[in-house]
């Protein structure tokens, strides 16, 4: 009897080793895979990024945003036939409010959406930089941002107050639904509003009607993206200043030493879907880089994150 009970003890202690192996190896298999978290912001650039999907959306909003998302609708209709992308102007504000109302399916904007507006889904897609532009006849090169502060706010009314020559400042401004605008005021003027002497107040905001009307005045200085300044400095219709004597590229960007810049962002309502997901998915693809650089957008994953985060706070 003690043999069978000898023998009953060894195969139970065999069975309960086979279920603690069986288990430990259960454990191991689920250790090496772990659920994929998805963001709206993929931080590698790809071909893999393109699937064509046919349809109809609307992208509308900041017109900075404007010609990087034109170029980039024209690459991926170019591949995808059935595709439509119509990419309207108007205003980082517009875009936020187009996109909540559903009568654009994406919202461009240079600035994130406000609290009120919590069903939009945030796709960061670049980093856009600004820059100062004045009309040719200005000898002025730098401006600190205490002078452009003074300029914006009415208390420097002359050139020669800022070290350039004997006339009238006429400041371009754009209109209070520009995310430039919103981007200029954060950035550069503290927080201030604008209320210069002598404004040219835009009622569109058009960054080629803002290069024309600084071209066509004598004395004027206004805001753009770097992209639209540089094209338009090749053709002598502008010149670019530097702030605070940092040039506005890249690298002054990824160590902030270079303040007027932001974030690009592309609003969905809720999660993006359809001909939307598979177009902001494109905007991270290598042909989309390619358009970026070359309309001196910087791609978002080379700006460090703790820059982006210590840049908007």
């Amino acid at each position: 009897m003690l043999k069978k009970w000898r023998v009953a003890l060894v195969l139970l202690a065999i069975v309960a080793l086979s279920m603690i192996i069986a288990a430990c190896g259960g454990d191991t298999g689920d250790a090496g895979s772990s659920a994929t978290k998805t963001t709206s912001t993929p931080q590698t650039s790809s071909d893999s990024a393109f699937s064509c999907v046919s349809g109809s959306i609307i992208a509308s909003g900041s017109t900075a945003l404007q010609p990087y998302v034109d170029a980039v609708s024209k690459k991926y209709t170019a591949k995808c036939s059935g595709a439509q992308i119509a990419v309207q102007p108007g205003g980082s504000k517009k875009g936020l409010s187009d996109a909540e109302a559903g009568t654009s399916q994406i919202g461009n904007s240079d600035v994130p959406a406000d609290s009120t507006q919590g069903d939009l889904v945030d796709h960061q897609v670049a980093i856009v930089i600004f820059t100062m532009i004045v009309s040719p006849d200005v000898t002025a090169k730098d401006l600190t941002t205490q002078q452009l502060t003074d300029i914006y706010t009415g208390k420097v009314t002359n050139w020669k107050q800022v070290g350039g020559a004997d006339e009238p400042i006429v400041v371009v401004s754009r209109p209070t639904s520009s995310g430039t605008r919103a981007t200029f005021k954060k950035f550069v003027l503290n927080g201030q509003n604008e209320s210069p002497a002598q404004a040219k107040a835009l009622t569109s905001d058009s960054t080629g009607t803002v290069v024309q009307t600084i071209q066509q005045n004598k004395g004027a200085i206004g805001y753009a993206a770097l992209g639209a300044a540089q094209t338009a400095q090749k053709s002598g219709q502008v010149n670019i200043l530097t702030i605070d004597g940092k040039q506005p590229n890249a690298d002054n960007v990824k160590s902030n030493a270079y303040k007027f810049w932001n974030i690009e962002h592309m609003y969905t309502k809720g999660e993006a879907t359809g001909l939307s997901k598979a177009f902001l998915d494109y905007m991270f693809s290598s042909d989309a880089d390619t358009i970026a650089e070359g309309l001196a957008f910087v791609k978002i994953k080379d700006v460090p994150q703790d820059i982006r985060d210590t840049h908007n706070k």
